[in-house]
């Protein structure tokens, strides 16, 4: 009976995790700590003498000294840590509007090495302290919109990305950012925003001078106006890219079974022209859910060809079938992206009292004026100088319009002319204006010329010009030796050798392209990132 009752007794203690209190004797309230040490329990379980390990008062007050300042340091540490966090600013995810002439800039996309909109956005955003100094901007889930290229400019490029909220937030980044690149508004919204995924539609527009629909049987001149008839034969020929097709005559280095290749477009129009600085202007639109790397170039360079009388209209058709074309690209001079559209996004967030609608109506009033006063004289006055479309359109005759074969000899000649004729310069005009000169500062009847003597030199110019009139002295007295006979003599002499080397230089040109194209498309992600 005694052993079944202690396997009980032992049982109901192992249940419970203060066991000790229902079978050790409490020590008498008149021993001393010192005699209960080692006093045993006669109601062992496993039938043994218990002791009882009670704790000294003089144990738990033995920790070294050592420890004790230990601790208090990393007490210390602890609270100035939590002080530091206490002050850390949180960033939050916004959509920044851009505006940007993208004369003399290589593109929105950073390139080491050239000049790019992102790369003087973000020295700007390191300067104004909204983004930590050296940051990587993955990190900070930087995105873009548009991918614009070499020459593009954009009313409203709209770029995501995490950053502090300071006050006066525009004015510090627009402090730090050249004329020609300026902060529209910044807008609070949700973590999970992606300018890029999140916009439902881009609207590009490309300003250019209506000569350049004039027939190759009259001689294009500056003086040409546009007539009714005609506007409304462009309108009808734009009305055929409506739609969903198959665009990859548009792109470089897509085929005809790539799913990519098919985009939807809105709308397409030509506007009304209008004259400014004696040459008359349209401007074409174009609205479309995306665009790949060219594309707009491609189709508007297609309508070129086709009202001046290079091309039949169903070479339209032809360009959405399976065989590839050879159809020229307009000069990106003109190209503006005018505005993204968030449609979706403000239809679910914009009404919840928190987040702001993306539409941006509060800013056009100031997008007109710096379209106004840096995209449009951009265009316009080196359409007037420079005269980029009239160059271009003098290699419009190099072009087949036809199915490009694998192995034509003649299409390498014909490309090889093409770069030439693209890449003379107009060394000659005076008013020529270069690409990185903003000409928002030009006066009324004041020509380039005029207008680039106003300018201040850059140090890198007048370091070239001494070091040129250095060189040069330098070179007068080797002259008088003979040396500059002697040179003479063997570039002449040189001269037929690189004219025997011309034809088969111009017969590689077909590999150079198509190795050229597959770079240019290796660009494009896989989800179709809006290039044009």
């Amino acid at each position: 009976m005694t052993t079944l009752l202690r396997r009980a007794v032992y049982s109901f203690c192992c249940n419970h995790s203060r066991s000790s209190s229902f079978i050790t004797f409490r020590m008498s309230s008149t021993e001393s700590p010192e005699a209960a040490v080692g006093q045993t329990s006669p109601l062992a379980l496993d039938g043994t003498e218990a002791v009882n390990k009670r704790p000294l008062e003089e144990e738990s007050s033995a920790e070294p000294a050592a420890k004790v300042q230990k601790s208090e340091n990393s007490s210390k540490e602890t609270s100035a840590d939590e002080t530091v966090k206490k002050v850390k600013i949180p960033k939050k995810k916004v959509a920044m509007l851009l505006s940007y002439c993208g004369v003399g800039y290589q593109g929105m996309q950073i390139n080491p090495g050239t000049r790019t909109i992102e790369k003087d956005l973000v020295n700007a955003l390191y300067k104004a302290g909204c983004v930590p100094e050296g940051s990587n901007m993955g990190k900070m889930n930087f995105q873009r919109c548009a991918r614009t290229d070499k020459g593009v400019s954009a009313i409203g490029q709209v770029v995501s990305l995490k950053m502090l909220l300071l006050e006066n937030l525009v004015e510090k980044i627009n402090k730090h950012l050249p004329s020609v690149i300026q902060v529209m508004d910044v807008k609070r919204t949700t973590g999970g925003f992606n300018s890029k995924h999140h916009c439902n539609y881009r609207t590009y527009m490309y300003l250019l001078p209506t000569y350049s629909f004039q027939s190759i049987e009259e001689i294009t001149t500056e003086k040409y106006r546009i007539t009714d008839e005609k506007l409304k034969e462009i309108n009808e020929m734009l009305a055929v890219y409506k739609g969903t097709h198959n665009f990859h005559n548009f792109t470089s280095g897509k085929l005809h079974d790539d799913m990519s290749a098919q985009r939807y477009i809105m709308d397409f129009v030509c506007e009304k022209a209008f004259v400014d600085e004696g040459i008359e202007f349209a401007v074409m639109r174009v609205k479309g859910q995306s665009f790949m790397l060219h594309q707009i170039r491609k189709m508007i360079g297609l309508i070129i060809a086709i009202a001046r009388g290079y091309a039949s209209k169903a070479t339209m058709d032809k360009a959405f079938k399976e065989n590839k074309l050879d159809i020229p690209r307009a000069p990106g001079l003109g190209l503006v992206l005018e505005s993204v559209h968030y449609d979706w996004y403000n239809k679910k967030w914009s009404g919840d009292g928190v987040h702001e609608s993306l539409s941006w109506e509060d800013c056009k009033e100031k997008q007109d004026e710096f379209k106004r006063k840096h995209i449009y004289p951009n265009i316009i006055i080196r359409e007037k100088y420079n005269k980029s479309m009239m160059h271009w359109l003098s290699t419009l005759p190099l072009h087949t319009y036809d199915v490009i074969e694998a192995h034509n000899p003649m299409r390498g000649f014909l490309i090889a002319e093409k770069s030439k004729m693209e890449g003379q310069t107009v060394s000659s005009n005076v008013n020529e204006i270069p690409p990185d000169v903003d000409v928002a500062g030009i006066k009324p009847g004041q020509t380039p010329e005029e207008f680039l003597k106003t300018l201040p030199k850059k140090e890198e110019e007048e370091k070239s010009n001494d070091c040129e009139e250095s060189s040069a002295s330098l070179d007068e007295p080797k002259s008088e030796t003979g040396a500059g006979n002697k040179l003479s003599e063997n570039t002449s002499s040189t001269e037929g050798a690189n004219s025997k080397t011309e034809v088969t230089h111009s017969l590689k040109q077909n590999t150079e392209e198509t190795s050229e194209e597959t770079t240019l498309e290796s660009k494009q992600d896989s989800q179709g990132e809006v290039t044009t």
